[in-house]
C-alpha cells in the first residue's frame, strides 16, 4: 500500500512538471563506504543501501530521475583483474533483449547490483542512471575474435574477459534501457577501451538523455553525440580528479560545459578530497548551476531540482524548488541553504603536507610553461597578450589591488603528466602566486580582491568555447554578474561590491589538436608517470 500510494504521488507531481515544462532530477555525491575491516561483499551491500536510501529520499520529493556517481558501489583503483570477477556482473545488451532484473529474479539472482539498481528504479517509479562494471568473455586463442575486420581491435586479454567502466539505465518499470562502455579512461589499468565505442541514448517523457562518464567529457565525442536530434539532457556519473589553473575543477568545467553546449547537464559525483575528487550539481544552459555542491566537508549529498525540459524555457527561480539532503549513516538530514564552504587557502601538495583525514582537499597543477603572464599592477587598466595567431585582451577596475592578479594566455596544447594533451586557447584572470620564480603557478582559492568590472576578449579559431566565472572560496559568480556572447566576449559587473572574483575566463577547446599517448590499460609503463605516482599514492593511502 505503501509503495502504491508513492508511486499515485509521484505521478500526480509529474503530471504538474509537465505542464510547467520541467522535469524534477536527483543527483548524489557519495562518499563510498570502505572500511577495510569489512569483507568486500559487505562493503558493496552497505553501499547499495545507501543508494535506496537516496533513492527514496528522491522519489518522495517527487523526483523523475536520479543519478549516481562512478566507482561509487566498486573503488576506483582495482586491485587485480581477479579480483573484480568476484564482482563484476555480465550486464546484457538492452539494443538486444529486453530484461528487468527486479522481476526475474531467477535469472539475476548472483547479480546483485543489477537487482538493486532496477528494484531501485521500479520501487520508486523513476529512472535510474548508475555507474558500474561489465564484462565480456572472449576467446584468448583468436586474436580480436569480436571484430576481426576492425584495425583497432584488442586481443582477448590473457585471463579471456573484457572489463568495462559502464553506465547502466534503468527506466520507471526497472528496465534495463541502456548501456555505455567509457571511451576515455584515466589511469585505469584493469579496465578496456570498447573496441568500437557507441554512443547511449534513452528517451523518457520528460525528454531524451546521453550519457557519459568522467574524463569522457574532456573530449569531441560527447560534443557530438548531442548531434543526435532531440538530445537535451546528459546523465553524468563521474570521480573527478581536480587540477588547476581552475577550468580543471570539476564543478567550474561542469557548468561551462553545459552552458557551452546547450544541454542539461546532471552531475554526480564521488567524494573524496584528498585527490580532488568532488564536485556535483544540476545544470542547464541559460541559468547555469540549478543546485550545485563543491565542498570538501567528507559528507554525502543529495542534490534535487527541477530542470526544463526546453531550451528557450521561461522556468523562474522560485519554480525550480532545489533541495538539499545529507546523507548520514543512514540518516536524511534536510540543508536548508548552501553548504558554508571550508577551503583552505591553498590547494597544492607543493605548499600542503600529506592528507591526513578525508576533508583534506588537493588539487594538482597543469604545466604552465607555454602559459604567458602579465600581473595586474594598478587598480584598473587593459592589457593584451598574444601567443602566436592567438591573442586576448582585458579591461579591468578594481576596488584596490592589494593581492597578486595575473592575466593569463596560451593558444599551445594542454599537456597532463606527458600522457594527456588538449587542443587549448585559453586566456583568463586568476588570483594567483608564483613557485620558485614560476609565475602563477600556485592558484589560490580566497580573495577579498573586489573588481567592478571586467571584460575579457579573444579571437578564438574554435566554437567550443566554454566560459567560467568563479567568486572567492571556489563558489561559482552568481549568473547575474556576467555574460557572454557565445563566440569572443565576456564580461563582469559588480556594483554591488558583495563578491571577490578569483578567476574569469574562456576556455576553448581545439578537439583535432587533442593527442593521448596514454593508449590503453594493462600496459603497466604508463604508470611510471611521476605525476600519476604522487596521485595514487595519495589515493591508496586513504584506502
Amino acid at each position: 500500500m505503501q509503495t502504491l500510494l508513492l508511486i499515485l504521488l509521484s505521478s500526480f507531481s509529474r503530471v504538474i512538471n509537465s505542464e510547467k515544462d520541467f522535469y524534477r532530477a536527483a543527483v548524489l555525491e557519495y562518499v563510498r563506504f570502505n572500511n577495510i575491516s569489512y569483507p568486500a561483499a559487505e562493503k558493496l551491500r552497505k553501499n547499495l543501501e545507501v543508494y535506496e536510501i537516496a533513492a527514496k529520499t528522491a522519489a518522495k520529493q517527487g523526483a523523475d530521475i536520479i543519478v549516481f556517481p562512478e566507482s561509487g558501489l566498486l573503488k576506483f583503483e582495482k586491485p587485480s583483474r581477479e579480483w573484480l570477477l568476484d564482482f563484476i556482473e555480465d550486464i546484457p545488451d538492452p539494443n538486444k533483449v529486453i530484461v528487468n532484473p527486479c522481476e526475474e529474479s531467477s535469472q539475476f539472482h548472483n547479480l546483485p547490483i543489477l537487482r538493486k539498481l532496477s528494484c531501485l528504479a521500479r520501487d520508486n517509479h523513476l529512472y535510474v542512471v548508475a555507474n558500474t562494471l561489465d564484462f565480456k568473455e572472449c576467446d584468448i586463442n583468436s586474436n580480436c575474435k569480436r571484430y576481426k575486420n576492425n584495425e583497432n581491435c584488442t586481443s582477448c586479454p590473457d585471463d579471456g574477459h573484457f572489463f568495462y567502466n559502464t553506465n547502466v539505465v534503468f527506466n520507471r518499470s526497472g528496465t534495463l534501457v541502456s548501456k555505455y562502455y567509457k571511451r576515455h579512461l584515466y589511469f585505469e589499468t584493469q579496465i578496456n577501451t570498447p573496441d568500437v565505442p557507441e554512443d547511449a541514448y534513452f528517451d523518457t517523457e520528460f525528454g531524451k538523455f546521453t550519457t557519459v562518464i568522467c574524463f569522457d567529457l574532456m573530449y569531441k565525442e560527447s560534443v557530438k553525440a548531442l548531434e543526435e536530434p532531440g538530445v537535451l539532457n546528459v546523465a553524468y556519473p563521474t570521480y573527478w580528479f581536480d587540477h588547476t589553473p581552475f577550468i580543471l575543477l570539476a564543478m567550474p568545467f561542469q557548468q561551462a560545459w553545459s552552458m557551452a553546449n546547450k544541454v542539461n547537464l546532471l552531475v554526480a559525483s564521488a567524494h573524496y578530497p584528498p585527490t580532488g575528487s568532488l564536485g556535483s550539481g544540476i545544470y542547464s544552459p541559460n541559468r547555469g548551476a540549478l543546485i550545485y555542491t563543491f565542498n570538501p566537508d567528507g559528507r554525502s549529498k543529495l542534490l534535487i531540482s527541477n530542470v526544463p525540459t526546453m531550451q528557450n524555457s521561461s522556468i523562474q527561480a522560485n519554480e525550480l524548488q532545489p533541495q538539499r539532503f545529507f546523507i548520514d549513516n543512514g540518516q536524511v538530514i534536510p540543508v536548508e541553504n548552501e553548504e558554508m564552504p571550508i577551503f583552505k587557502n591553498e590547494c597544492l601538495n607543493t605548499f600542503l603536507k600529506k592528507a591526513e583525514k578525508l576533508t583534506d582537499y588537493r588539487c594538482h597543477p597543469a604545466n604552465f610553461d607555454d602559459y604567458h603572464f602579465e600581473k595586474l599592477k594598478k587598480n584598473e587598466g587593459e592589457i593584451e597578450i598574444c601567443d602566436n595567431d592567438f591573442c586576448c585582451s582585458l579591461s579591468y577596475q578594481a576596488e584596490s589591488m592589494n593581492e597578486d592578479y595575473f592575466f593569463g594566455v596560451t593558444g599551445k596544447d594542454l599537456s597532463f603528466y606527458n600522457l594527456f594533451e588538449f587542443g587549448t586557447q585559453l586566456c583568463f584572470l586568476a588570483r594567483c602566486e608564483s613557485i620558485e620564480g614560476k609565475v602563477c603557478t600556485n592558484y589560490i582559492l580566497k580573495s577579498n580582491t573586489v573588481f567592478r568590472k571586467v571584460e575579457i576578449k579573444g579571437n578564438f579559431s574554435t566554437a567550443q568555447i566554454l566560459p567560467f566565472a568563479i567568486d572567492s572560496d571556489i563558489r561559482l559568480t552568481n549568473k547575474n554578474k556576467w555574460s557572454f556572447d557565445q563566440k569572443s566576449r565576456m564580461m563582469y559587473s559588480n556594483f554591488n561590491k558583495q563578491s571577490s572574483l578569483l578567476f574569469f575566463g574562456l576556455y576553448g577547446r581545439l578537439f583535432d589538436r587533442d593527442k593521448a599517448t596514454y593508449n590503453h590499460p594493462n600496459n603497466a609503463p604508463y604508470f611510471s608517470s611521476t605525476g600519476h605516482l604522487l596521485i595514487f599514492g595519495l589515493f591508496l593511502s586513504f584506502l
